[in-house]
């Protein structure tokens, strides 16, 4: 018998009353490793028997190891494709940012983005079969050229993602941030403020952010940011706090699977309507689903995931 455990469970006070009750749900940081590689369709299969009306993925679809060919980035699009409901995918740093290393085959890194964006972000729809419309960055700014970050809508709740992601969010060097991240972070600031814009012309419910990298929270309300997230986090209080709206960011990165408030307003109390949902990754598999009703509210919940006895 498939075991499914309930993790947690929490439940977030939503803006104002839209007629709904319909879930999404949540991944990421998997596949790492071939075993993982071969159980996901499983996973994904069970997801897509809860009909969510779209997975989101949160980057990473191979380890830090592994080599950044080409063939890597088809066969993920196709276990992607193969889902039978959408999937939304933002890039990880495993699959572009760390493909300098020697395990991964020696790439430069934004040769592999550019290479990622051509598999997975040609046209603007999401993943999965069957697919839904979204519009890209690349679309709304045809002159910033960042297809991966996406944005939907759907009752009252607004989406984006981000090309935020681990490895200090390919800042750079110590003497300065890289040319590559000073351009795709004014990207992601740009997309970001235009999301919460949308929120409040909209009047939406909520706004979910999807994103890789782990921004550390800890750190930065110790008042030791990370560099590559530093500015992101400045940013992205600001806009928490000049909203009344709930706010959820996605993200995966570290591994330790995380449903909490972690951001603090410039007093240093909690903001309870921000809330971080950090995936489940690897070893570990496991979804979450997050559920919007009927009665104004957004029901978070933790779904592990073992697989089948007759599993490969």
């Amino acid at each position: 018998m498939r075991r499914r455990l309930a993790a947690l469970a929490l439940t977030l006070a939503a803006a104002a009353s839209h007629a709904a009750d319909w879930h999404f749900a949540i991944i990421g940081d998997t596949p790492y490793t071939e075993a993982e590689r071969k159980l996901l369709p499983a996973m994904l299969d069970e997801i897509a028997e809860h009909q969510p009306a779209f997975i989101v993925h949160a980057g990473d679809i191979k380890s830090g190891g592994q080599r950044c060919d080409d063939a890597m980035y088809h066969d993920r699009r196709a276990l992607f494709d193969a889902v039978t409901v959408p999937l939304i995918y933002t890039p990880g740093d495993n699959e572009w940012t760390d493909c300098h290393r020697a395990s991964n085959g020696g790439y430069a890194p934004v040769e592999r983005l550019t290479f990622l964006r051509q598999v997975f972000f040609a046209q603007p729809r999401s993943l999965g079969t069957p697919s839904m419309a979204v519009e890209r960055q690349s679309d709304a700014a045809p002159a910033t050229p960042y297809p991966e970050n996406l944005r939907w809508a759907r009752d009252g709740v607004v989406f984006a993602t981000l090309n935020v992601t681990g490895s200090n969010n390919n800042f750079g060097k110590a003497n300065g941030p890289s040319a590559e991240y000073r351009q795709r972070h004014a990207a992601n600031l740009t997309w970001m403020a235009d999301a919460f814009a949308r929120a409040e012309t909209s009047d939406a419910r909520l706004i979910v952010l999807a994103m890789q990298g782990d921004p550390h929270f800890k750190a930065y309300a110790a008042g030791k940011p990370t560099p590559g997230f530093a500015d992101f986090l400045d940013r992205l209080r600001a806009h928490v706090l000049a909203t009344e709206r709930p706010v959820i960011l996605i993200h995966g990165d570290s591994h330790m699977h995380k449903i909490d408030h972690p951001l603090n307003d410039l007093q240093g109390r909690v903001i309870e309507r921000f809330t971080r949902i950090e995936t489940y990754g690897a070893p570990f598999m496991g979804w979450v689903e997050v559920r919007l009703s009927d009665d104004a509210a957004a029901h978070i919940r933790s779904q592990p995931w073992a697989p089948p006895p007759n599993a490969p």
